[in-house]
């Protein structure tokens, strides 16, 4: 049985046939796949054991505001701010076939972590190392590869849920209700987005889906990530790819009506973000909406704080306790954006701004 197919045809007729309630009741099915996959990847692999205390100390805060979130998510599908295809799942052969691979694997992570190995890149990532910053070559999240083989780019999507417990998708769709107010509930006809650092597509997928008219350069800086965003998003028209870094884009002045981002700001040294804001900056036209998803910092959510400082012990994070401490919104301000907003939801927050 392939539950994409059927629940893609579901999803078409959902707005009018489902109700919130159970489009809510549906996320949570989700996140508790995905909670149970993480509390079993917990419970095999060693390095992850020390961790449990804590992590099942906070379980019901956790919880209250994942709930949250879902709630919120699941009554913006109701009301139409994005349609319910967002929730579109893959076959259940796919899904589950893919989970064994990711406990193999995170063995590979957990030894790697032991150890501090930061710069363990296989021969297939090293072909890549001349064409990236510094910053760049290395295992983010001691995970195989890095960014920069084939292998992380088709485990990634399912990891990252897993590591929130199913709540990745929610957040990256907290971006878009701030895009449809700025584009006053368009369709996106005759409007021209950029996303940067887009990974495997996720965050395409949701805003082609709620701007099905609009056209979109999906950008990233790795290759291998970038052919998995063309794989994952073969079903859109009005798509360009280009592999390129999002401090230094191949663009001209003033051609986009959005530029956007998820889950990049965390991953950079300071000067790569004030570097980064300021080609979005000059890229956008006048008017132009700027937006992105990332982390929560540490004057957003204090009771996160002991997750904030664990994440990137954990996880291999070396840029992100530089990240909590200057203020996202404070470095668009600086860099000339107006009108910024914020909205947090679980571990993230979505941030918009406009170029004036």
């Amino acid at each position: 049985m392939d539950i994409g197919k059927i629940s893609s045809r579901w999803l078409k007729k959902a707005p009018s046939s489902w109700t919130k309630n159970s489009i809510f009741g549906f996320e949570l099915l989700r996140t508790a796949t995905f909670l149970t996959q993480n509390l079993l990847m917990m419970a095999l692999v060693e390095n992850t054991r020390a961790r449990q205390p804590e992590f099942l100390g906070h379980f019901k805060k956790l919880i209250t505001d994942l709930t949250l979130l879902l709630n919120q998510d699941a009554e913006n599908i109701s009301r139409g701010v994005y349609p319910a295809e967002v929730l579109k799942t893959e076959s259940f052969k796919d899904f589950f076939s893919r989970y064994p691979q990711i406990i193999l694997d995170s063995f590979a992570v957990s030894k790697r972590r032991l150890q501090r190995k930061a710069h363990d890149l296989n021969h297939e990532a090293a072909e890549y190392l001349p064409d990236v910053p510094e910053y760049f070559q290395r295992n983010f999240h001691f995970q195989s590869g890095g960014y920069l083989t084939e292998k992380s780019a088709a485990l990634y999507e399912h990891q990252v849920e897993i590591l929130f417990s199913g709540a990745a998708d929610a957040m990256r769709r907290l971006i878009l209700p701030f895009m449809r107010e700025h584009f006053l509930l368009s369709e996106g006809e005759g409007l021209h987005f950029l996303e940067v650092a887009a990974g495997t597509g996720r965050l395409s997928r949701f805003v082609k889906l709620t701007f099905p008219k609009a056209k979109i350069t999906v950008m990233d800086l790795s290759d291998p990530y970038l052919r998995k965003a063309r794989e994952n998003l073969k079903e859109f028209r009005r798509l360009d790819f280009v592999q390129g870094d999002a401090a230094e884009l191949p663009f001209g002045d003033q051609k986009f009506d959005a530029v956007f981002s998820c889950f990049l700001f965390h991953e950079l040294p300071l000067g790569e973000r004030k570097k980064v804001l300021n080609e979005a900056h000059r890229v956008l036209k006048p008017g132009g909406f700027f937006g992105f998803v990332d982390s929560v910092q540490t004057e957003d959510k204090k009771d996160f704080a002991w997750a904030l400082e664990q994440f990137p012990v954990d996880f291999h994070e070396p840029f992100f306790k530089n990240y909590l401490q200057h203020p996202m919104e404070n470095l668009i301000e600086s860099q000339g954006f107006q009108k910024i907003q914020s909205r947090i939801g679980f571990f993230s927050k979505a941030v918009a701004a406009r170029k004036v």
